[in-house]
């Protein structure tokens, strides 16, 4: 016998993951398609990948699918982004700076 109020507050929790990760979708297909992340903060894309996986390591601890899935999938959408901007930093400072 399924408990109504846990399936409601699993289905709670991956609607609200799937509709913050859709938010994020946007920003992340229009970074790859343009590959450009000048605009994005250095910091922000830390933060924002370090607390995905910190939701994804909590949510293994309390066993939630809910918490880990879209977790999970944002952080696969925005570690490349991070992954970006470090590797192109010094080439944008060269560029502002006019040296190739």
């Amino acid at each position: 016998m399924v408990r109504w109020d846990m399936f409601l507050a699993s289905l709670t929790g991956f609607a609200a993951g799937t509709l913050c990760t859709l938010a994020y979708l946007p920003q992340a297909l229009h970074s790859f398609r343009s590959k450009s992340v000048r605009d994005l903060s250095l910091l922000m894309l830390i933060s924002l990948n370090v607390g995905l996986l910190l939701w994804v390591g909590y949510g293994f601890m309390i066993h939630s699918l809910p918490i880990i899935l879209p977790n999970a999938v944002t952080f696969f959408l925005s570690a490349p982004l991070l992954v970006m901007k470090l590797r192109y930093r010094e080439s944008v400072k060269g560029a502002e700076t006019g040296q190739v």
